[in-house]
């Protein structure tokens, strides 16, 4: 019960999370909107080694081993209207065209009580916000069966062969997929009812069982440690921090435990994303987490990368700071405040300048508290001197490290989870 309550509240910060890639393609005209550009992916100048995709494309999350990027307009595909377009690049080489078609988390975003009018009692209250989820559940529903049926429907007369394939070797991110040769690409369609539909357009050849990159796979567990240490790098300030885990913004979505464990996953080797997780960690279309399984999302994302994970209900500091001495991100689930938040950032932005900025002597009563919204962060460091931890948000725009009091962590930590070998 108490795991429905986080997240749940997790909408209570909406007004602090900035809008995400979709958000930027509900305003954006693009003379690509609506046209058929089929053609284009399957075998245009693109997939070639100095070919370039149409349209304006921005750069999303890069790892060391791929960097992402967005079309942004909203085309269509094998006849078919697209919400999303991303394109992989390992180097200067196109690996990967993803399609999305339907996506149950931009659709429903967060739960938004302010459509029930104010004059309702509690119990009236819920039966209007049922009523209204039911009928956005209905319109999905629809959504995702038409645009399924017409991309099975052109797929198959396009190919005419198709066989089923999985891909995850942990068994909860085990992706069913059907696949389709289509001239020099293969095509991949995950069909997740009336959750996700989206294509994979690759170049023709064997594609991964696994979620772990391939520069990953080939490396020895031991190479892999060493490697993961040494990117815990100690600054003048006494810092002690990672620098390469990316930000995945979680944008207007109930996903702030899903999108942290994303940037962890990524940081590890793996190419997951957030819509996937939910699927896999099996979100319900109500515009909240209620009912999903994280826990069991998270221990299968640490398997997939190899590696084991402690979950503790008490924050051990001594703990986060081993973990993160050997190049192992800590995710923790927290009590989170406005005030406390507006605090990190102007202290921490100080400190960033040169200054020489503290916090002020904790007042506990004024921290947040069991009534107080809980939300998810990544620890990427720690300053021993200065009694901090540093951490990350999956909020667009805060790309930098912010700081917290031990001690503060300590009284607002909910659950805590530490990658290991």
């Amino acid at each position: 019960m108490k795991l429905v309550v986080f997240f749940c509240l997790c909408f209570g910060v909406v007004h602090a999370l900035p809008n995400s890639i979709l958000g930027v393609l509900g305003v954006s005209n693009s003379p690509l909107d609506d046209e058929d550009l089929t053609e284009e992916f399957l075998a245009g100048a693109g997939w070639s080694d100095d070919g370039v995709l149409p349209g304006r494309w921005v750069p999303g999350v890069a790892t060391e081993y791929l960097e992402e990027s967005y079309l942004m307009a909203r085309p269509k595909i094998f006849g078919v209207e697209t919400i999303l377009v991303k394109a992989n690049r390992r180097g200067e080489e196109l690996e990967e065209l993803q399609v999305t078609f339907a996506d149950a988390g931009s659709f429903f975003g967060y739960y938004q009580q302010e459509k029930v009018p104010k004059n309702l009692s509690r119990k009236e209250a819920i039966a209007e916000m049922r009523r209204l989820v039911t009928i956005r559940q209905t319109e999905f529903k629809e959504l995702y069966q038409d645009r399924l049926e017409k991309l099975e429907k052109e797929l198959k007369k396009r190919s005419g062969k198709a066989r089923d394939i999985q891909r995850g070797r942990a068994r909860a991110l085990r992706a069913e997929m059907t696949e389709f040769q289509i001239d020099d690409r293969t095509v991949r369609l995950l069909s997740a009812p009336d959750r996700l539909l989206r294509l994979s357009i690759r170049k023709k050849g064997k594609i991964p069982g696994s979620w772990l990159d391939q520069s990953t796979e080939k490396i020895s567990s031991s190479a892999r440690l060493r490697g993961l240490a040494k990117k815990a790098q100690r600054s003048e300030n006494g810092d002690v921090i990672l620098n390469e885990v990316p930000i995945v913004p979680q944008g207007y979505r109930p996903y702030c435990g899903l999108n942290t464990l994303t940037m962890v996953a990524r940081y590890l080797g793996l190419n997951l994303d957030e819509d996937w997780l939910a699927v896999a960690g099996k979100f319900q279309n109500t515009g909240s987490a209620a009912g999903s399984d994280m826990m069991g999302i998270y221990k299968a994302v640490a398997k997939e990368a190899g590696f084991s994970m402690d979950r503790s209900r008490d924050y051990s500091h001594a703990t986060v700071r081993r973990s993160l001495q050997a190049g192992m991100p800590v995710i923790v689930w927290r009590r989170w405040g406005q005030d406390r938040d507006r605090l990190h950032t102007r202290i921490s932005r100080d400190i960033e300048d040169g200054g020489e900025s503290k916090f002020p002597a904790l007042d506990f009563k004024i921290l947040p508290n069991s009534e107080s919204p809980l939300h998810a962060s990544v620890l990427v460091g720690f300053n021993d001197g200065r009694k901090e931890v540093l951490f990350l948000e999956s909020w667009a725009g805060q790309t930098k490290p912010r700081r917290m009091p031990v001690a503060e962590l300590d009284a607002t930590a909910y659950y805590t989870f530490s990658f290991r070998p």
